[in-house]
């Protein structure tokens, strides 16, 4: 009985560290060929396609570029196998590779006499198999090389970039640009016999019937992948948690946000705007350990077990990924179907996409912003107004935004347009998510005749207070414009340390008047008293007038008589009586 209820409780104990450590029934397994039922991993590779055609005179080329790179460049002796394909038109085949010190043997099957021109650089010690071949002194760097082909042909038809080939198919895909401007892509076909050692390692506990599925994805700290192009094969139920580096972006699509969006420490790009916003939420540490990711995923859904969980240790920079497993619908009264073929990752997902997230500008007449006007309302060129830019992602995800620059053109004269100030507006946290507030004054409008304009406002999204991405998105609103009299310019307002200096200004160009009138005064010899008349020049009490006296007039005019003659005698000749 004893040894029965030890074997028990033993059993007890093995369940229960099983469903606390899931890791304990998720045993990682090599993924041969990076891909299975629930994971597909891809590298990808600069590369472009387009529809030029190269004219010589007398003959039409392709020009196509294949750039072979190859991890260990100690090799003495480099050969690999590239097909084309037989409905290849006539092309010129330019066949570059790094600075490699390695003798290199390209082996090219199916050319024959399809009038093929092969080009190979003369810095790289290239014998090419089977075809012939030109030496041509091009340089070999990636950029470089596209800008060379571009000048000398006037145009390239595509680029292809290939890691450590072996043998592979040369693939003429469809044009997707009118230049050749480089995406992450795939333009060929692995056809090695052996497939390549496993670089992504997964286990799958979850059964897969289960109503949501949650799938963990783990690229370590030690990894290159800095970009990674996530697809999906069940676009419902499906819940991600995506971990690498912190400067890692992921591109999502943008059905994800509806239901559950993906959770990741490094930046989120919805494949259809060009824009990049953090997803983690703070609860979470996301740390490189396969337990703790998997323990912090289920506790952030909410769920107790996870679909699968993948860690992947591919080379390179850029990585594209299908998650999830297909869910075929076989109709009863069918008997033969042919199997549903696997989904193909799109070869063309990198580029920056031309859609923008829709944004609407309400405008209000109070910076209280309450009782936004309508789209009739026309405004005045001497009353400030109001916007709040409104933009919501699908999912409800939040992402902050920032309006740099607005302008102002007319509906009424083509080509007419002017710049708009602005200034942004206060606007409190709680209740102003997915908002932006701006505030402006029509006034540089004031003189003209148009009344009716668009307001187009570029937006800025920001994963932080201080780092804003332009993600070429913008706002616009038609205006109508009343005007009215010139907008008044604001009034001054002086403080205390203004008023004082004006003050002491004031009273130091007082006192250089005064001292200036005392100069001249001094200089020119004139007593303050000269308006008194002659009567104060003979005072003897006066000790203002030790100036030079004026002269007195010893002639005096017709008109006077003998008696202010005798009068002014008397005076003079009797002082003590005067002055009495």
């Amino acid at each position: 009985m004893a040894k029965r209820c030890a074997q028990l409780f033993l059993l007890l104990l093995w369940a229960a560290m099983a469903t606390a450590d899931p890791s304990a029934a998720c045993s990682l397994q090599d993924v041969p060929g990076d891909s299975n039922s629930w994971i597909t991993v891809e590298r990808l590779t600069p590369g472009c396609s387009t529809d030029f055609v190269f004219h010589n005179g007398t003959h039409d080329y392709e020009i196509h570029i294949l750039r072979l790179e190859f991890s260990d460049n100690d090799q003495e002796h480099i050969l690999f196998q590239m097909n084309l394909p037989s409905d290849l038109k006539p092309s010129i085949l330019l066949i570059s590779t790094s600075n490699i010190t390695a003798n290199v043997y390209p082996n090219i099957g199916n050319i024959g006499n399809t009038g093929h021109t092969i080009l190979v650089p003369k810095s790289v010690r290239f014998q090419v198999m089977s075809a012939q071949s030109t030496s041509e002194d091009f340089p070999l760097g990636t950029e470089e090389l596209l800008l060379w082909a571009t000048k000398k042909f006037g145009g390239v038809t595509s680029f292809s970039t290939i890691e450590d080939p072996k043998t592979f198919t040369f693939i003429r895909r469809p044009a997707s640009a009118v230049n050749c401007t480089l995406e992450h892509t795939k333009m060929f076909r692995q056809e090695d016999p052996q497939p390549p050692l496993s670089s992504v390692k997964s286990c799958k506990p979850a059964s897969p019937d289960q109503e949501e599925q949650l799938h963990i994805v783990n690229i370590p700290d030690t990894s290159d992948i800095s970009f990674v192009i996530v697809r999906v094969a069940t676009p419902n139920l499906l819940r991600l948690v995506l971990r690498g580096r912190n400067d890692t972006v992921w591109e999502i699509p943008d059905h994800l946000l509806s239901h559950a969006p993906p959770v990741s420490n490094g930046l989120m790009k919805v494949a259809m705007f060009t824009i990049t916003f953090p997803s983690m939420p703070n609860s979470m540490t996301m740390r490189d350990n396969a337990r703790d990711l998997q323990l912090e995923s289920m506790s952030q859904f909410k769920t107790d077990s996870f679909s699968s969980y993948s860690e992947i240790h591919t080379k390179g920079s850029t990585i594209q990924i299908l998650i999830g497993e297909e869910v075929s619908v076989v109709p009863e009264d069918v008997v033969d179907v042919e199997p549903t073929p696997v989904l193909e990752p799109d070869s063309t997902t990198y580029s920056e996409a031309s859609a923008t997230i829709p944004l609407q500008i309400d405008l209000y007449p109070s910076p209280e912003y309450r009782n936004a006007l309508s789209p009739n309302t026309p405004l005045k060129t001497d009353k400030r107004t109001y916007a709040e830019i409104v933009g919501e992602m699908a999912g409800g995800v939040h992402i902050p935004s920032r309006v740099t620059e607005c302008a102002l053109h007319s509906r009424d004269v083509p080509g007419l347009s002017r710049e708009l100030p602005f200034r942004p507006e206060p606007c409190p946290p709680a209740g102003c998510l997915h908002r932006t507030r701006i505030s402006f004054s029509l006034e540089p409008v004031h003189d003209l005749a148009s009344s009716s304009w668009e307001l187009d406002c570029d937006i800025h999204f920001c994963t932080s207070a201080k780092e804003c991405f332009p993600g070429g998105t913008r706002a616009k609103r038609n205006l109508e414009v009343i005007r009215t009299k010139p907008f008044p310019g604001p009034c001054p307002e002086f403080d205390l340390s203004a008023v004082l200096g004006i003050a002491f200004g004031g009273f130091l160009i007082g006192v250089l008047l005064i001292g200036a009138l005392w100069y001249i005064k001094v200089r020119t010899g004139r007593p303050v008293s000269l308006a008194m008349g002659s009567t104060a020049a003979h005072l003897t009490g006066c000790q203002c007038c030790l100036t030079k006296r004026q002269p007195v007039p010893t002639n005096p005019s017709p008109s006077e008589n003998s008696s202010a003659n005798a009068s002014i005698g008397s005076t003079q000749s009797t002082p003590t009586s005067s002055m009495a």
